[in-house]
């Protein structure tokens, strides 16, 4: 692990690169915006960013701007991969999706993960996996084989997703800085609780909710696949499973969880869950921990950005739009 002293450089230098004001203004700032495209110029500007020609990708771009500063900035920037491949994994998953509709040409890729857009468009056009790492690269394979076997699109999903999670768990135990560690343990657990409360309201029969949940499950977390699975329904309601756990990271986000039942509430919780662990590391004067905070409140700050664009692309109501809005100042 590399000494904190190493990181006094790259701290100071993100900090004052956070963006104009603090994080709750910025979102307040965006949340007084009365058009999308009003939106968008105001997220370029509170983080001083040129105006994309396709203003929708301003939220990409805001978030690939903080990539490539702490990427400068930084002692071993592939310490920070974990915190990117979900953004991989996400750009995978189009090359094959298109790759299956005879599509050969995206312009929409993730520019803020560790395989660049262009290698991306690269992979599309040649049928290769180039640049990610081993688990997702082997799973690409596996699912064009999948897929060719079964016809079924969402095996394509679950292989991605599968191999990510391993990624990001093996990259971050690589990486050695225990709050990347504990976020990746995390973000598996959330999204293994996720997949179960969704698979449990899909209505299917107990049989085929438990045979989905076997293979949606991902690795990486603490929470095992037995506390997700139910003999009777298929898979755990979110009691038993907040009832199960002890001594484990995301314990107290679940039992906030029980009384809600709104996914999108409960990914809000779990969201916010994650981002206040860093909440120990605010006066940290340097470190490797300064760099993931960065980048965690700036994803969360653009997630923000992108539920308020939901009022102008979808007409969701202003009240819903700020119960789903994330806390930011941490």
């Amino acid at each position: 692990m590399i000494p904190d002293n190493e990181y006094l450089f790259s701290s100071s230098f993100l900090r004052a690169g956070e963006g104009i004001g603090t994080a709750s203004g910025r979102t307040v700032r965006m949340l007084e915006a009365s058009s999308a495209g009003q939106l968008y110029q105001t997220v370029a500007e509170v983080f001083q960013i040129p105006v994309p020609s396709e203003e929708k990708h301003v939220f990409d771009a805001a978030f690939s701007d903080a990539v490539e500063k702490m990427r400068g900035a930084v002692p071993d920037a592939s310490v920070y991969d974990p915190l990117l491949y979900k953004y991989d994994c996400t750009n995978i998953k189009l090359v094959l999706k298109c790759a299956v509709q005879g599509i050969r040409s995206f312009r929409d890729f993730y520019t803020c993960g560790t395989v660049s857009a262009a290698q991306m468009e690269e992979n599309l056009q040649k049928d290769t996996a180039q640049g990610l790492p081993p688990a997702m690269t082997e799973a690409t394979e596996a699912a064009r084989q999948e897929y060719a076997k079964t016809g079924e699109v969402r095996c394509i999903d679950l292989l991605l997703d599968q191999a990510c999670f391993a990624d990001m768990s093996a990259a971050a135990n690589a990486g050695n800085v225990p709050l990347i560690q504990k976020i990746v343990c995390m973000w598996a657990d959330f999204a293994n609780i996720l997949t179960c409360l969704r698979i449990r309201r899909s209505g299917v029969s107990p049989e085929a909710t438990r045979a989905l949940m076997k293979r949606a499950f991902v690795p990486g977390g603490q929470v095992g696949l037995p506390v997700l699975l139910d003999d009777e329904f298929g898979c755990a309601d979110i009691s038993r499973i907040s009832e199960i756990l002890s001594g484990c990271h995301v314990r107290d986000a679940v039992r906030r969880t029980v009384a809600v039942s709104d996914i999108s509430a409960v990914e809000k919780i779990f969201d916010e869950a994650v981002l206040a662990v860093c909440q120990p590391y605010r006066f940290k004067p340097f470190g490797p921990e300064i760099a993931v905070r960065y980048l965690l409140i700036r994803e969360t700050e653009l997630t923000n950005g992108r539920i308020i664009a939901s009022k102008f692309s979808a007409g969701t109501d202003a009240d819903k739009i700020r119960e789903r809005l994330r806390e930011v100042d941490v």
